[in-house]
């Protein structure tokens, strides 16, 4: 696509080559180099494609083959601006877009969140507003290592986050719990700490200094694995420290509270076949809708559909055209059995489950219960799972002649 945009800016032709020796000039064009592409034979002639540099350069070859050059049609920003030479205004605002275009490049205007499960969408958007983070926020405000750290202290359910600023676009990638894979090679000194509580059954030591055992009980944040090493002479003294990329695998029992309730008595929707769109588009934080019509139902639905501009794969842009759909229903008062609304609990439990089966984590105990009142389906109890809890953490480096208790920071 980059490569595409870059010829139209420079200019090319389209070209037909007609005569015997139209295969020779072909090779001569390519010998030479020559920018040609899309050759391809017709009927009584060679079609392709030439930049505007290579065709100003071929009349030799043209003379020596004695072909013709037909051209079939002129395309690129240069002969844009010729065709609409006279036209200033046009041109103008063509330069503007560009320059606009170019200006627009500095900003964050696509926030795309991915893996999410406890936490909404929703929920996160708005915490990274409190950290200053939104569409319209300069790039170069966006620090993605501290960004990764505040979420991870904000969400204790979350084992892994990554920040990646493409383009325009800000791609932050959740993950719940996290597997081997996920951690990658550490080439700076860092530690291994807890991601959460639980109980430590197996570690694994590939670098560093083993901070805890199996048996030990460990809390969010503690140091399990550390990437200071520390020296002592035969008086047990300290006499150097130093630091490496800690690395291992350090695996935990861990226990998670579970409590999910629905109302017996719900209302099914019954939609009745009306429905209304009405189209907008919206650029920055301001919206214009030329036509809503009127709210004329009682019960609806309003699906919205927001389609953001962008030029290639990541650069989105601060434009976006919005579909809204308003479709009415029926509500209907209907009420579960017993049986349907422990299957439902069940269901719901299974889904919750199931999310640890994908990424991973053993399930040890499933302690949950359901009860059904005479008003509600309750679902509560303890899910207790052995996973991995170690993720790499910054290390702070003292200097030797700081001073140091025991060389684990």
């Amino acid at each position: 696509m980059v490569k595409e945009f870059l010829i139209w800016l420079k200019g090319y032709l389209i070209i037909h080559i007609i005569g015997v020796s139209r295969d020779r000039f072909i090779n001569l064009c390519m010998k030479n180099n020559l920018e040609m592409w899309n050759i391809c034979d017709e009927k009584d002639c060679v079609e392709s494609y030439i930049s505007k540099s290579s065709y100003k350069k071929m009349s030799d070859y043209v003379e020596k083959t004695g072909v013709k050059i037909e051209v079939e049609d002129k395309c690129g920003l240069p002969y844009l601006f010729y065709r609409y030479k006279k036209r200033k205004l046009f041109a103008l605002g063509l330069v503007l877009f560009f320059l606009a275009v170019y200006a627009f490049s500095f900003f964050v205007w696509d926030i795309n969140i991915d893996g999410e499960n406890i936490y909404t969408k929703e929920q996160i958007i708005r915490d990274l507003e409190e950290f200053n983070v939104r569409t319209g926020t300069p790039k170069k405000n966006v620090d993605c290592a501290e960004l990764e750290r505040k979420l991870r202290e904000k969400y204790d359910n979350i084992a892994w986050i990554s920040c990646e600023l493409k383009g325009t676009r800000l791609n932050i990638s959740i993950n719940e719990t996290i597997s081997p894979e996920m951690i990658k090679e550490n080439t700076t000194p860092c530690n291994i700490v807890a991601m959460k509580s639980g109980i430590v059954t197996d570690i694994v030591l590939e670098s560093g200094t083993r901070v805890v055992n199996r048996g030990d009980e460990v809390e969010k944040g503690d140091i399990l694995i550390t990437g200071a090493i520390n020296l002592y002479n035969d008086y047990d003294e300290l006499i150097e420290t130093s630091y490496v990329p800690a690395n291992g695998e350090v695996y935990a029992i861990c226990s998670y509270d579970y409590k999910d309730s629905f109302p017996l008595d719900y209302y099914e929707k019954e939609y009745t076949g009306s429905s209304k769109k009405y189209y907008g588009i919206t650029f920055l934080d301001s919206t214009l809708m030329p036509f809503k019509p009127k709210d004329e139902y009682d019960n609806y639905d309003m699906l919205e559909e927001d389609n953001k501009l962008k030029l290639f794969a990541s650069f989105y842009l601060p434009v976006s055209f919005k579909v809204n759909e308003v479709k009415e229903y029926e509500p209907v008062l209907k009420k579960y059995s017993e049986d349907e609304a422990k299957d439902k609990a069940h269901l719901r439990l299974n889904e919750y489950i199931s999310n640890f089966n994908k990424k991973g984590v053993e399930i040890l105990e499933n302690n949950v219960k359901i009860t059904i009142s005479d008003t509600e389906c309750m679902a509560e109890g303890t899910i207790i799972t052995k996973e991995l809890i170690g993720v790499p953490s910054e290390l702070t480096i003292i200097n030797q002649g700081e001073n140091m208790e025991d060389g684990i920071y």
